[in-house]
């Protein structure tokens, strides 16, 4: 029977990412996730969480991560909790991407990736903790994948 899913606590210390990316390496193998999708998962995860670490811990090493992933019939779920000081990256402005660089703001576009990678993404304060919800959806088979079949 396959897993339907991993949770994993992280200290605050960016030497952690690297057990997240075994986890999220499991889970692949586990629920057969298709390669795009470890990616994209390893991509914004490791962004949030590197944010996490460096801005709302300000670099404490006492602080902790909780990461939950599941999988749901047509697609995964990742919770990111922690009770760093409350931020919403997602009211962070949509970054521009169409201005030259030097004179673009600096910051936003690791969130920018997120929101480009995942399908839906969502923030909420519950007690003092930050919740950040990331849901990515499978690919749909291709109409030539589907003709095959």
């Amino acid at each position: 029977m396959l897993a339907r899913g991993i949770h994993v606590v992280l200290r605050s210390d960016t030497h952690e990412i690297r057990k997240l990316a075994d986890a999220i390496e499991y889970l692949a193998d586990s629920l057969q996730l298709p390669p795009p999708m470890v990616f994209k998962l390893n991509l914004a995860l490791d962004e949030l969480i590197t944010n996490t670490i460096a801005y709302g811990y300000a670099e404490r090493k006492d602080g902790e991560i909780d990461i939950e992933m599941r999988r749901h019939d047509d697609r995964v779920v990742v919770r990111l909790i922690d009770q760093a000081v409350a931020f919403d990256p997602f009211e962070v402005a949509v970054a521009d991407t169409t201005s030259p660089l030097e004179d673009r703001p600096v910051g936003g576009l690791g969130i920018h990736f997120v929101r480009t990678l995942i399908d839906e993404v969502s923030y909420s304060r519950d007690d003092d903790r930050n919740v950040i919800t990331l849901t990515l959806l499978f690919p749909t088979p291709t109409a030539s994948a589907a003709a095959d079949a």
